[in-house]
């Protein structure tokens, strides 16, 4: 097994991303500001997946 590890929440620094989850009901769990970059963390879930799913389908990319 490797030892790697990974990040237990997800991650948002996109503001509208974050309006977005706010407006689906999904609290952020904490946050962190490094170097002056606010990092919103939230649980990863099935309901914050669908949700996000929700918000790209928005942008074409």
């Amino acid at each position: 097994m490797s030892d790697k590890k990974f990040d237990r929440e997800y991650s948002v620094t996109f503001i509208k991303e974050k309006q977005f989850l706010d407006a689906c009901g999904i609290r952020y769990e904490f946050v962190k500001n490094i170097n002056g970059i606010t990092t919103f963390k939230y649980k990863k879930t099935s309901y914050l997946f669908e949700c996000l799913s929700n918000f790209y389908k928005q942008f074409e990319w």
